[in-house]
């Protein structure tokens, strides 16, 4: 399939990705960073897909990119269930057990804490400020780096006994010596919304994640020089942030218009 953009770093589709991971060599991506549609909830805007048929439409194009994936690549999809009639939807749930039942495994449950996101939700409960990123891989040893994505906790193991025991951290542990092996970065990343490092004018899309957070998950799980892919890449911020790191890029979007919009957000972040 041609490509609707290319230059040396980055490659934009326009299709439908399972129509379009197809055409892939096997074992060509290092990592996937994406946020698929979140079932039907902005189908006014870029469509969706019912939550009963959610868990099998996922299992699909996800068949073809564990096709594509290295042997110690894996993928970070971003998404959270919405509440309906005060319970909230299981979709999310019944993908993450249909993907494990079709041979993926899951390897963590990260936490996006969403600095300064709107008040979204409903009153009568405390505000939704964070998302998943659900981790999944073809066996339980992928490829990270845990200190790459930087901000490493301090906190790197427990000393004293059961009833003296104590958080240890690098100036406590061994002797007053650092113990730097042991630190990484948290499960939980903090970073808001309204972070742009590349205020370009281009991410006029309904549903945008900031390149900072493709950023550090990029970082995370994708090799120095690695190739990076988003199926459902939108306005483009994993090219974006793989720009920034070094990484070449492949985007799909079965809208134009956001095709469009990556292509121009690129070439301008290139060009600067």
């Amino acid at each position: 399939m041609k490509p609707y953009y290319s230059d040396n770093l980055v490659t934009l589709f326009h299709g439908d990705c399972l129509e379009v991971l197809k055409t892939f060599e096997n074992e060509s991506v290092d990592a996937v960073f994406t946020s698929p549609p979140y079932a039907m909830q902005r189908k006014a805007t870029y469509g969706g897909i019912p939550e009963a048929l959610y868990p099998d439409w996922t299992v699909r194009w996800m068949r073809e990119v564990r096709r594509v994936l290295t042997p110690s690549g894996s993928v970070v999809i971003n998404i959270r269930p919405n509440v309906r009639d005060g319970q909230i939807s299981d979709y999310t749930l019944r993908t993450r057990l249909a993907l494990r039942d079709d041979g993926w495994c899951e390897i963590e449950e990260i936490i996006w804490n969403k600095k300064g996101g709107a008040p979204l939700g409903a009153v009568r409960r405390p505000r939704r400020s964070w998302e998943s990123l659900h981790w999944f891989a073809k066996d339980g040893r992928p490829y990270c780096d845990p200190k790459a994505a930087g901000n490493l906790t301090t906190k790197i193991g427990i000393s004293g006994g059961r009833t003296g025991a104590h958080i240890a951290t690098k100036q406590t542990l061994s002797n007053g010596r650092e113990d730097v092996a042991r630190a990484r970065v948290a499960d939980v990343v903090s970073i808001s919304t309204r972070m742009n490092k590349n205020s370009d004018g281009f991410n006029d899309h309904p549903a945008p994640f900031p390149a900072e957070l493709a950023e550090w998950v990029g970082k995370l799980i994708c090799p120095p020089g690695g190739t990076i892919l988003d199926p459902f890449s939108g306005s483009g911020s994993t090219g974006s942030a793989a720009l920034m790191s070094g990484w070449k890029y492949i985007g799909i979007d079965t809208a134009f218009e956001y095709v469009e919009m990556s292509a121009r957000r690129l070439r301008a972040q290139a060009a600067n």
